[in-house]
């Protein structure tokens, strides 16, 4: 991978630890001292430099270890400072539990970076391995949503802020996941090539299916028609993830609307797609989204889980059985990894018959980066 020379020189503190000294120099710098200056050059990497946006292809076509390390150690830094940026710029952030773990997790993974050399491949691999922690996302819904609770932040601040924190940290995933994938013994891809998004979506309708059984004891079953054989370079977990939290929705509404006999009512999955563009439609007869929850559905704060089953999320999410509603992530995330990649994913409601989710990609897989830019404030119009 070609690294950018946008930081070239920016590495200013070389391998460091508290009282190391500087390559090529007889020079110690004091922990306090060091931690001073990392916060300062934290704070430049946020406000003077600009991430380089990638697109899928950029990761295939450049799967040379060393060469994409020095890369990453330029370019997560710069995205690191710019998440805690973010963070630093909601009032009453201080004061938020939640919301200062992310961010020391954040600022540690910055000043641990900026202390590597690039010949350190084993310390960086296992750096990348410990920084995205699972529970980043629990930590920004729990935060943010005590904010709105406590009247700092309206609704659409509180959308606004997770649509660029988390558009954000999807590029990170992917860059250090393939760097990851890459060094594994026997190496690999977290991007196929030749993605088959009917078989990511029949995993998905298998597993989906599963879950409605479990809930509710039977389930409609879903019927997949593909036009054509469509392959194209894109990331199988997150189609996974996407077709899942279509599905399941899909599956909820119906079977709630017709009960034992929602097998009457197959979900319905059409896959086609032109040189540029994939296109998966997902239909049901679920009754449709009543018209004043339409927007709602792509709020991070709207959730149709019961106020019991909410306070057992908030106890312990990970060992709870998969619930069929969602906590408020699902939908607007889905739309998040689509918008990525330079793709959409659309709703359309028929109130008393069902509901068509019309996802797009990109094909090609040509689509560079977006969202990457640090908004000045939060503002609606980021949510269109």
């Amino acid at each position: 991978m070609s690294p950018p020379e946008r930081c070239k020189g920016a590495r200013g503190f070389g391998s460091l630890d508290s009282s190391s000294s500087l390559p090529g120099a007889l020079v110690e710098i004091k922990k306090d001292r060091l931690d001073v200056l990392i916060k300062a050059e934290m704070t430049h990497f946020a406000h003077a430099l600009k991430p380089h946006p990638l697109a899928l292809q950029d990761l295939l076509e450049h799967r040379e270890p060393n060469a994409m390390r020095v890369f990453l150690l330029k370019e997560l830094p710069v995205r690191y400072a710019g998440r805690v940026r973010l963070i630093e710029n909601l009032d009453g952030w201080q004061g938020n539990p939640h919301l200062r773990a992310v961010k020391n997790i954040y600022s540690d993974a910055f000043s641990r970076l900026r202390l590597l050399t690039s010949h350190d491949a084993v310390q960086f691999r296992a750096l990348l391995i410990s920084i995205e922690r699972p529970n980043i996302l629990q930590h920004l819904l729990r935060g943010v949503g005590a904010l709105k609770q406590a009247g700092k932040l309206a609704d659409w601040e509180v959308n606004s802020f997770l649509d660029h924190f988390l558009t954000q940290r999807i590029g990170t995933n992917i860059m250090t996941s393939q760097y990851l994938a890459l060094t594994k013994r026997v190496p690999s891809s977290v991007i196929d090539a030749e993605c088959d998004p009917f078989a990511q979506m029949r995993v998905a309708s298998d597993d989906a299916v599963r879950l409605c059984r479990f809930n509710y004891g039977h389930a409609p079953s879903v019927d997949m028609v593909s036009v054509g054989e469509v392959r194209f370079p894109f990331i199988p977990q997150y189609l996974n993830y996407v077709g899942f939290e279509l599905l399941k929705n899909a599956l909820r509404a119906v079977t709630e609307r017709y009960g034992e006999r929602c097998v009457d009512h197959p979900v319905r999955v059409i896959i086609s797609g032109d040189e540029r563009v994939v296109v998966i439609r997902v239909s049901d007869e679920g009754g449709g989204i009543p018209y004043k929850d339409v927007s709602k559905v792509w709020s991070y704060t709207y959730t149709t889980a019961t106020e019991d089953v909410a306070a057992s999320e908030d106890d312990d999410m990970d060992e709870q059985v998969a619930p069929m509603f969602g906590f408020g992530c699902g939908l607007p995330l889905s739309r998040n990894y689509a918008k990525y990649v330079g793709g959409r994913l659309l709703l359309n409601s028929m109130p008393s018959h069902g509901t068509n989710a019309y996802l797009y990609l990109n094909r090609l897989g040509d689509a560079k980066e977006i969202g990457l830019s640090q908004p000045s404030s939060f503002q609606p119009s980021s949510l269109v």
